[in-house]
């Protein structure tokens, strides 16, 4: 009974810490700094990476084509405890 008790309370605390600091709102302005062009389509997924599963903000921003393929496209990985940029990879 003890071990089931440990076990929710270990589980309560993971998952109600996920992206506590960091808004998905504010993970997107952070983003948009790393940019040099106007994104038009915004898309926003939460992350954990690691042993101890920290979560990240993964923000694309993209362009795109008179084909309605994405042209230009930049992935930013923020912290989403501290808000600092840990990832940029860009496509064009």
């Amino acid at each position: 009974m003890l071990a089931v008790l440990v076990a929710a309370f270990i589980v309560s605390k993971s998952c109600g810490a996920v992206g506590d600091e960091i808004s998905q709102e504010q993970a997107v302005t952070i983003a948009r700094e790393e940019i040099d062009y106007e994104p038009e389509r915004v898309m926003v997924r939460l992350l954990k990476r690691g042993l101890k599963s920290r979560p990240y903000w993964a923000v694309s921003l993209a362009t795109v084509a008179d084909t309605g393929a994405l042209e230009r496209v930049t992935v930013v990985v923020v912290d989403a405890k501290t808000g600092e940029v840990s990832e940029i990879r860009r496509t064009s």
